[in-house]
């Protein structure tokens, strides 16, 4: 009687071991389960495609469907996008050709997937204050010149000056983000300085200030680019590949519903809804493949940089471009 008891017993225990195996409900089951689970990071400089993004949680929508979460930061310039890339807490957000030129030079993992303006319109202005004796690019040799190093502006900064015959050392360069130059110029602390929308608009609409020369004007490119961190594309392609597809969806939300778009970036920005209307309108939002002309204006700008000993190494941005992931969605 023991022993059939305990055969049974044993039999019961042998059942169990077998259902718990097959179960894909199990603990093995739930502990892949919650390590397929992950955080992607988006930094954000505050444009209104990005902005439109994050205010309708498109991209929180698509990555739960991927198993993953979002985690957003803010910045007002490229150079702090580059170190959280380098320290892998960033995974995907937008660069202009300075950031990407700067970071390439340091071996910072950066890949461009997609080219999100050529930056002719609403990138690059160079401004004076209201009064200024300054006309022309021209009138800068001596002066004192507001621009964050190693951004798109500095670019710009550098081909303005050489198209009037000026180099760097010719004026005096302030190295200001943004948000310090806005109170050095209105202070009078610079003769110039070079900016983007909203904050030229700004100066000039609402300070008086002068509108010396733009990338408009003066038939400068400035490519700006959506990235993403090499190491977490080659983990993560589908993630890559969701973004891109939240970016077209936002840039057909823009051209369909471009009074909601408006609306609905200046409410997660928190800036004037005319303004955000300029700076969208000026910036031609695109995601594409970026094309070889783009490609040689960004490498002139490398050698540019690398002359002027700015970039510590010679870069190739042949090698930094990926557009298989932005070919296949066009498709």
């Amino acid at each position: 009687m023991r022993k059939m008891k305990s055969l049974t017993l044993l039999m019961i225990v042998i059942s169990i071991a077998l259902l718990a195996a097959c179960n894909p409900t199990s603990e093995v089951g739930t502990e892949k389960k919650e390590k397929s689970n992950f955080t992607i990071n988006i930094a954000n400089m505050g444009i209104p495609i990005l902005n439109v993004v994050k205010e309708q949680g498109w991209l929180e929508e698509e990555f739960a469907k991927i198993g993953a979460t979002v985690a957003w930061t803010n910045h007002t310039s490229g150079p702090p996008i580059n170190e959280g890339i380098a320290s892998k807490r960033i995974d995907l957000a937008m660069l202009g050709e300075g950031a990407v030129l700067s970071g390439a030079a340091n071996n910072i993992d950066v890949k461009l997937i997609s080219l999100l303006s050529d930056g002719v319109k609403g990138i690059n202005y160079l401004i004076a204050p209201k009064g200024s004796d300054i006309k022309t690019a021209a009138d800068l040799k001596g002066k004192q010149i507001g621009v964050s190093l190693g951004t798109s502006h500095h670019v710009f900064l550098l081909k303005a000056l050489d198209s009037v015959g000026l180099q760097q050392s010719d004026v005096k360069v302030v190295n200001l983000s943004i948000m310090d130059a806005q109170p050095a110029f209105q202070t009078g602390q610079l003769d110039a300085w070079i900016t983007a929308d909203p904050f030229a608009e700004i100066e000039v609409k609402t300070n008086g200030a002068i509108e010396i020369a733009s990338g408009e004007s003066l038939s400068i490119t400035s490519p700006t680019f959506y990235i993403t961190r090499g190491e977490f594309a080659k983990e993560h392609p589908d993630a890559v590949k969701v973004f891109l597809q939240v970016i077209e969806k936002a840039n057909q939300f823009g051209e369909e519903h471009h009074e909601e778009f408006i609306d609905l970036a200046a409410k997660s920005s928190g800036r004037d809804r005319s303004l955000v209307e300029t700076s969208a309108s000026k910036a031609e939002y695109q995601s594409s493949p970026t094309p070889d002309e783009i490609l040689t204006e960004l490498q002139t700008s490398a050698d540019i940089l690398t002359d002027l000993k700015y970039l510590t190494k010679k870069v190739d941005v042949k090698g930094i471009v990926d557009n298989t992931y932005i070919d296949e969605l066009k498709k």
